[in-house]
Parts: C-alpha cells; structure tokens; sequence
C-alpha cells in the first residue's frame, strides 16, 4: 500500500533541499522585505561564512531567525529568487519593494563579448532606452525582463535564465525583444506591464477602492445614527412622545422623531444628505425598533451609574405597582441607600411587567431585578410598601417573603400612605370639612367647566393684578404675579387638595366675579341655577371660615 503524504514530508523535504542548496544564493524564505535595505550581491559576508560552518538550526529556530534577519533583496536578476519561490503573504511586499526602485539597468563602458557562430556581440546599453523595461545582469551577462518577472506565471528566458543571443537583437521584426512583447495586448509581456501599471496604482486596487467605499459607508452610517440618537436623547429628557398617527412622506406632521430628524438636516448638509429619504431603504436608522433600542441603550446606561453609586452599600427597598394604559400590570423599584458621601438618595432603579399582584409574583420580580444588577437580596436593610394586604400581610405578604430571606429588612408602612388615608378618613368622618369639599368640587368645575369661562376668569384676574400693582399693594418681579387657574383635588393625593385651596384663596375675587356674570347672564336655567349655588357657597361665612 502506498505511503500517503503528510504536511510534514513537505517540510521535511524543504529542509533537505535547503541543506542542498549552494551557499552562495540566498533562501528567499530568508530575505527581509525591507525597502531601504536593498543591496547589491558581492562577496560572502562573515555571518555568511559562520552559517556555513555551523550545523543547520532547528526548524522553530529557523523560522525565528527568518523573521529576524531577514536584511537584503538581491538585485541582480541573475542571482535573485523568482517572485512564486518566497511566501505568499510576501509576494505583494517584496513586489513593491522591487518596484520603488525599478528595473536593474546596470551600466559598463564596455560589457563582456560573447562569441556566436564566430560572431563576438555584446549587450548594448542604448537598449534601455528602447526598451525601459529591460534588465541586465553583470554577473550572468544576460538581461531579464522586469514585469514578466513580478507577475508573469510563465517561464521564459526573460524570467528563468536570462537571454544573451544578442545577434537576435537588431534582426528587425524578428527581434527577439519585440518577439518578446508580442503584438497584442493579451501577450505574456503585456499582461505583466498591465498588472505592474495597477500595482503602483494603489488606488486601482479592488481591496482599496472596497475600503474607500466603506469608509464612506462607514462615516454616513454613523452620522445618520447620531441624529436618530439625538433626537431620541432630547424627546426622552424632554418627556414627549415620539411617533405620530401618520408618518408617511406625504403626511405634514410626521411624528417627534422624525420632525426632530428634520430640523437637525435643515441647520446641517452633511446630515441632511444621509437621514430619511437620502438614506438607504435598509439603514434609515428611524424604525420604532431603532428607537426602542437607543432608549434601552440610554436605560441601562443610567441603571449602570446608579448600580456604581450604590456600590457595596446598604439599601432599602420602595415596591408600589398600578395599572397602565394598556391594562398591564406595572411594578416599579426605587432604592434608597446612603451614598459614599453620606447624602441619602433614592433612585428609580427598574420597572418590570408581572402577571399578577399576588405576594409570590411580586418578590420574583424584585429578585429577578436585584439579580440582573447584581445586587444582593442580603443587603437589603429595609421595606416601604403601601398597607395593601398583599403587600404588608404578616404571614404571606410581601414583607413577610423577604424578611424570610434577610431578617434586617425592616418593613415601615410608606407614610405618604397613611397620611393620605388618615387624612381621608378624618375629612370623612368631619360633617362640615366633608361638605367644604363637596362645594369646592362644585365651584371649580362650575368655573373651569369651559374655556370660555376660564378665559374670562384669567381676564378677571389680570385686571385685579393691574390694580393692585398701581395702588401699589402688591410687589412685582420676575416670576411673580402669574395668572394661573383653578386646580381639582385628587381623592388619591392629599397635596392636590392643598393646592386646590391655594389656587382658589389668589383667585378668589376674581371667581366670585365669573360666578356672578355667568348667575345672571347665563345662557340656560341650568347654568345659572349652577353659578348662583356655587355663589353663595362661595361667599358664606362657614366656607370662608373652613
């Protein structure tokens, strides 16, 4: 059975036809592809001998010291290897190395007779003026051809051992130079010239025009993003919305976003040369899933500072979840934790969707956030919740989960929470705070009921500030004085309430002069009845009291 060839036979038989070899030709494999290093050949250096003397290195060695010593190219085409003898990946090195200094045209008062057929001929310097790509070698006394020799794959005198049949020379149309070029484009010679014309031609290469094009590609495609990436900052800070009910090219009003796009183009061409229609249909950088992702980008950004700030610290946890517009239960989780400075903060660390409210569901959640950023359900030191049994349950509440896990968090009732019920509760059980309320309802949704009438209380207003600042009873300034409106309490937040109140004690004049226009000119029975019951709640003596 026949031995099958290994990779190693070819090294090993490279090892041996580089033991065979002649000492004085150089091994392509060890030449230096270093340009201001190009020598001519002369006699055996030293280091050359000392090589000679001692035994060949070992294969690791030999490959260091190819990459290390690599010194010389040799420019006699008689003495120098082919291009296709030295690796590949040093082809293109070695070619533009050999390029940068052109043909090797060496010049002689008198080059060597040759004798043929009785005939003594010589070389003739003037040929390297009719034929510029024309090489001479003194040491073989025979010239090469300089582009058949880069790139030519075929093997010819011109390449391999050189031509020295001058006689052939200036033998008209049997010129073995002209012979040697051919006639049509598509000859050996020609073919090589091309490829050393585009060789030098950096520009015509396919690697740099392809690397032009997508640096180009490159730099459109960053621009376009950073204006996506900037209008999705800005709406975000800004708290707007970002797409619109119609955001076709015809639409006038085409969202936020795209809006946004369109005024950064209109102060910059650069921009405005690459975003929307300038762009290409598969990199607009403007899809709601573009969107979505820069603003994830943008979240987990702020989570990672807020999770830097936290560091090794303790931190409680602040859990409430609501309903959204879309019917999906939200949770939110807010830590509060002493940073390194001593300052107590509280961050909006994450918000997740949970399929229920239950107690179960609830402490997944907040473990499954604790986990994603890292941080340990040990170190949590206290719980804020508000007094729903699901939450503060002793047995199976939220509290209650956790404490199983770590017994130092601590569960305080949020006292926003029980303010705002203890609040309620006694308003409730208060016969006159309960009807004060009930008629403040009244009053402000008698006078905010229409834009007509809250046009006519800020005009009421506006004209009770102008007398008061010309009888100089009020002092002005920047940012004083604003003309506002009435504001409704919320059942859910005890502040409303107390703003309610202000807003009407500053516009109390002025709503007593709308419901008394609006009691007597009004346009229905229904309207009147409204403006002259809020009226005279509004003028009695218990209200006012209250």
């Amino acid at each position: 059975m026949k031995k099958k060839k290994t990779i190693d036979f070819f090294f090993k038989r490279k090892e041996r036809d580089d033991e065979q070899a002649q000492p004085s030709l150089v091994s392509p494999t060890s030449i230096d592809i270093n340009v201001s290093n190009i020598v001519e050949v002369g006699q055996p250096t030293q280091s050359t001998v000392e090589q000679l003397v001692q035994p060949p290195p070992s294969k690791a060695l030999r490959i260091e010291q190819e990459r290390m010593n690599i010194d010389a190219l040799i420019r006699d085409p008689g003495k120098r290897p082919r291009i296709l003898d030295y690796p590949v990946n040093q082809q293109d090195e070695i070619r533009r190395a050999y390029i940068k200094f052109g043909p090797y045209q060496f010049l002689m008062d008198e080059y060597p007779f040759s004798v043929f057929q009785d005939q003594h001929r010589r070389f003739q310097a003037r040929w390297f003026e009719t034929f510029p790509w024309l090489e001479y070698s003194p040491e073989m006394d025979a010239c090469y051809c300089f582009p058949c020799y880069l790139f030519s794959k075929k093997s010819s005198p011109f390449t391999s051992k050189g031509f020295r049949n001058w006689r052939k020379v200036n033998s008209g149309k049997d010129c073995s130079f002209l012979t040697h070029v051919g006639d049509g484009p598509n000859s050996s010679h020609n073919v090589a010239l091309k490829c050393c014309e585009d060789f030098k031609n950096q520009y015509c290469h396919i690697d740099k025009v392809l690397s032009k094009q997508t640096s180009q590609k490159i730099s459109c495609n960053r621009m376009r993003l950073k204006a996506s990436v900037d209008a999705v900052k800005w709406l975000t800070f800004q708290a707007c919305a970002f797409r619109g009910h119609d955001e076709s090219v015809r639409s006038k009003n085409r969202g936020n976003f795209i809006e946004m796009i369109k005024l950064l183009a209109s102060y910059n061409r650069e921009v405005d040369e690459v975003v929307l229609e300038n762009a290409p249909q598969n990199a607009k950088y403007t899809s709601p899933t573009i969107q979505k992702e820069i603003l994830h980008i943008f979240a987990r950004k702020v989570q990672s500072d807020i999770r830097k700030e936290i560091g090794d610290a303790k931190f409680c946890l602040l859990v409430d979840e609501a309903r959204d517009e879309s019917k999906r239960e939200q949770m939110t989780l807010v830590i509060r934790f002493v940073d390194m400075n001593g300052y107590v903060k509280e961050r909006f660390l994450d918000m997740i969707h949970v399929r229920d409210t239950t107690s179960h569901t609830l402490k997944e959640g907040i473990c499954s956030i604790l986990s994603h950023h890292n941080l340990n359900i040990k170190s949590v030191r206290g719980q804020g919740y508000d007094g729903a049994s699901n939450m503060r349950g002793e047995w199976n509440g939220l509290q209650a989960l956790i404490l199983k896990e770590c017994p130092h968090a601590y569960y305080v009732h949020c006292f926003a929470h029980q303010l705002q019920l203890a609040l309620v509760a006694s308003a409730k059980e208060v016969v006159d705070v309960h009807a004060f309320y009930q008629n403040l309802n009244m009053i402000v949704n008698v006078v905010g009921s229409s834009c007509k009438r809250n046009d006519e209380l800020q005009a009421a207003y506006a004209n009770e500030i102008s007398h008061l600042v010309a009888n100089d009873e009020i002092e002005t300034g920047r940012g004083a004085n604003q003309i506002g409106t009435l504001q409704r309490p919320g059942d859910t937040r005890w502040s409303s309430h107390l703003n309610s109140i202000t807003h009407l004690l500053r516009l109390y004049n002025a709503t007593t002069t709308v419901l008394e226009d609006l009691a007597i000119e009004g346009s229905t029975y229904s309207q009147r009845g409204d403006a002259t019951y809020a009226f005279k709640s509004l003028m009695s003596f218990e209200f006012v009291f209250i």
